[in-house]
C-alpha cells in the first residue's frame, strides 16, 4: 500500500487499474474463449494489484466495480456480474488490509507481505463468492450455481492462480520501485 501519495495520484493509478480491469478480459475474449477467460480470471489481476497498492478503500472500489462495468460491454452477465462485484471487492479490500497491516508489523519484509497479502485475499474472496451464492440463492430464491461450485471454479482456475502469483507480486514490486525515484 502506498504511503504519503496525495488523493490524485491514487485516483490516477486506480483509474489506470480500472481500464486494465476493463481491457485485459476484452483481450482474452478477442484472442480466446469465454473458458480462457473463467481459467485465467483477468480482471482479477489489477484489483489484486490496486488492493496491495492502493490500499483497501481503492481496491475494495475497484474490485466492486470493475465486475459492473464489464458487464455493460456483454460480460459478466447478471447475475454473475453482481456475484463477481462482491468477490472481486473482497480480493481488493483484503488484500489492502492484509498489506497494511503486515507492514505495520515490520514482518517478514515487502515481498512475503505481498505474498501472503495475495494468498489470504484469494481465499477471503472465494468465501465471499461462496456467501454470496448462498444468500442469492436461499434467501433471494435467485436461479444461481450452488456455493459447492467455488471448489470446482478453484480447479479450473488454477492456471490463472499461478500466473496472479506470478504477476501480481512482480507488478507491484515495480510500482513500488517507481514510487521512489
Amino acid at each position: 500500500m502506498i504511503t504519503g501519495k496525495n488523493s490524485v495520484y491514487k485516483l490516477t493509478a486506480g483509474g489506470l487499474m480500472l481500464a486494465a480491469g476493463i481491457i485485459i478480459p476484452k483481450v482474452f475474449h478477442i484472442f480466446g474463449t469465454q473458458e480462457m477467460g473463467q481459467m485465467f480470471s483477468p480482471m482479477h489481476f489489477s484489483v489484486f494489484v490496486a488492493g496491495i497498492y492502493l490500499g483497501t478503500l481503492y481496491g475494495g472500489i475497484i474490485g466492486f466495480l470493475t465486475p459492473l462495468v464489464n458487464s455493460l460491454f456483454g460480460m459478466p452477465m447478471f447475475p454473475f456480474n453482481l456475484i463477481m462485484a462482491f468477490e472481486l471487492g473482497a480480493y481488493g479490500f483484503f488484500s489492502g488490509l492484509l498489506m497494511h497491516l503486515l507492514k505495520k508489523l515490520n514482518k517478514g519484509g515487502l515481498v512475503l507481505s505481498i505474498y501472503i497479502s495475495l494468498i489470504v485475499s484469494m481465499i477471503a474472496g472465494r468465501i465471499v463468492y461462496a456467501l454470496v451464492l448462498f444468500v442469492m440463492g436461499r434467501i433471494l430464491a435467485m436461479k444461481v450455481p450452488a456455493p459447492a461450485t467455488v471448489w470446482s471454479s478453484v480447479i479450473f482456475g488454477i492456471p490463472g492462480i499461478i500466473l496472479q502469483l506470478i504477476l501480481v507480486p512482480g507488478i507491484v514490486l515495480a510500482l513500488y520501485k517507481t514510487q521512489n525515484r
